[in-house]
C-alpha cells in the first residue's frame, strides 16, 4: 500500500468513525433525556463535567503532548509519568472541584474513578496516534460509545423505574471495557525502547510539561468556558432541570461545530508546514469561510425547528429559546476554532490560553447576572457573550502575529 493510498484509507476510517460516534452519542442523549427527563439529564451533564475536568488536567502530561515527544524518544517512556499524573489529576481535580462546589460531592468517588479511566483511555489513544496507529485510536472511541449505548438501552428496557444510577453503571462498564482494550492495544502495538533509549520518568515528565503546558492551558480554559454553565445552573434557583435543558441545546451547538472541528486540524497542519505567510493565510481564510458556512447552515436548520419538535424528540420543553440564545456562540465558536489552530500552527499557543481565559472570565461575570433571572436562557446569553469576546481576542492576535490588518484577514 502506497503512502497516498494509506492516507486515504485512514481518512475514510476517521470519517466513518466520527459519523458512528455522532450517531451513538445522539442516541445516548435521546435515551437519557426521554427516559430520565430534564432533571436526570442535568445531573448526568454535571457528573460528566467532573470527568472533563479530570481529563483536562491530565492532558498537561498525559495527553496530546506525547505526539510531539515521539520525535525525541520512544513514547513507551511516557507510560510511567503519564499514569502517575493521571492518578494525581483524578484526586486533585475531583477534590478541588467538590471543595469549590463546582462538582457534586455525592458523586466524588464515581467522578474520580471514571475520570481516571477516561483520562487513561485518552492517554493510550494519543500514544497510539504517536505510533501512527490511527485506526486503533478511532476504534477505541467508537467502542466506548457503542458499549455504553448497548448497556444503557438494556438497563433502561429491563428496569421498571430507570434511574440516573443506571446510566452511571453503563458508563462505568463502557469505560472499563475501553480501558482494557486501550491497554491491550498499547502493549501489542507500541514499540518498547531499547536499554539505551530508556529515559528516566522525571526527565520525561519535564519534557511532557514543556510541550503540554501552553496548549493544554488553553484547552482546559476553553472546556471550562463551554461547560461551567452546567454547574452554575445546577446550583441556581432554576435547578438541575435547567442544566438538563441547557445541556441538550449545548450538545446541538457542538454538532454545529462539526465542520469547523474537522477543518481545524487541517489548518494546523498546513500552517505549521507553510513558511510563506501569504499562502498560509490564504489557506486558513478558505477553510474559515467553509467553517463559517457549515456552522451557519446548521444553525439555520436548528432555529427553524420549533420547540414542539424538540419537545417531541427529547421529552421536555424550553430547548428552542436556549438554542436561539446560543446562536451567536455558534458562529463565534466556529471562527475561534479555525483561528486558534492557525495560531497554534505558527507557535503562538499562548494567545489561545489568554483568549480562553478572557472568555471564561466573561462567562462568569455574565452568568452571575443572567442565570438567576433567566435560567437556561440566561446561561445561553452568557455563553454567547463569552464566545464573542474570545473570537475578537483571537482576531486581534491573528492580526498581530501575522502583521496583517484585520480587514485584510476577513475580506
Amino acid at each position: 500500500m502506497t503512502a497516498k493510498t494509506q492516507a486515504r484509507s485512514e481518512d475514510r476510517h476517521a470519517l466513518i468513525s466520527r459519523l458512528l460516534l455522532l450517531i451513538f452519542t445522539t442516541a445516548i442523549i435521546l435515551l437519557n433525556s426521554r427516559t430520565l427527563g430534564a432533571s436526570g439529564q442535568g445531573e448526568i451533564a454535571w457528573i460528566q463535567l467532573g470527568i472533563l475536568v479530570i481529563t483536562g488536567l491530565s492532558g498537561f502530561l498525559a495527553g496530546g503532548t506525547v505526539v510531539f515527544l515521539q520525535k525525541e524518544m520512544p513514547v513507551w517512556n511516557t507510560l510511567i509519568p503519564g499514569h502517575l499524573w493521571l492518578i494525581a489529576s483524578a484526586v486533585f481535580g475531583t477534590g478541588l472541584g467538590t471543595a469549590l462546589h463546582f462538582l457534586p460531592l455525592s458523586h466524588f468517588a464515581f467522578i474520580a474513578t471514571t475520570g481516571w479511566m477516561q483520562g487513561a483511555i485518552i492517554f493510550h489513544g494519543q500514544i497510539l496516534l504517536a505510533e501512527q496507529k490511527i485506526k486503533s485510536h478511532n476504534v477505541l472511541q467508537v467502542l466506548q460509545a457503542g458499549v455504553l449505548l448497548i448497556i444503557l438501552a438494556a438497563l433502561f428496557n429491563t428496569s421498571e423505574s430507570p434511574q440516573v444510577s443506571d446510566f452511571l453503571k453503563a458508563l462505568a462498564v463502557s469505560l472499563g471495557v475501553a480501558f482494557v482494550a486501550s491497554l491491550i492495544l498499547v502493549l501489542r502495538q507500541v514499540q518498547r525502547p531499547t536499554k539505551s533509549e530508556r529515559v528516566a520518568p522525571h526527565r520525561v515528565a519535564r519534557r511532557l510539561w514543556k510541550f503540554g503546558r501552553a496548549a493544554q492551558t488553553g484547552a482546559l480554559l476553553q472546556m471550562l468556558t463551554n461547560r461551567s454553565n452546567l454547574s452554575l445552573l445546577a446550583q441556581a434557583p432554576a435547578g438541575i432541570a435547567a442544566s438538563g435543558i441547557y445541556s441538550i441545546a449545548f450538545y446541538g451547538l457542538e454538532a454545529m461545530w462539526l465542520i469547523p472541528r474537522a477543518l481545524a486540524p487541517l489548518v494546523y497542519t498546513r500552517t505549521a508546514a507553510e513558511r510563506n505567510r501569504g499562502k498560509r493565510l490564504s489557506h486558513t481564510q478558505t477553510q474559515l469561510r467553509r467553517a463559517l458556512l457549515g456552522s451557519a447552515v446548521s444553525l439555520a436548520g436548528a432555529l427553524i425547528v420549533p420547540d414542539s419538535a424538540y419537545c417531541w424528540a427529547f421529552g421536555f420543553e424550553g430547548i428552542h429559546p436556549v438554542v436561539l440564545g446560543l446562536a451567536p456562540a455558534a458562529i463565534a465558536g466556529a471562527f475561534s476554532s479555525v483561528v486558534a489552530h492557525h495560531l497554534s500552527g505558527i507557535g503562538q499557543h499562548r494567545w489561545n490560553a489568554w483568549t480562553s481565559g478572557a472568555g471564561l472570565l466573561t462567562l462568569l461575570i455574565l452568568a452571575t447576572a443572567t442565570i438567576p433571572a433567566y435560567g437556561a436562557i440566561g446561561a445561553a446569553y452568557a455563553a454567547s457573550g463569552a464566545a464573542i469576546v474570545q473570537a475578537l481576542g483571537l482576531l486581534a492576535a491573528w492580526s498581530k502575529c501575522e502583521s496583517t490588518p484585520v480587514k485584510n484577514l476577513l475580506f
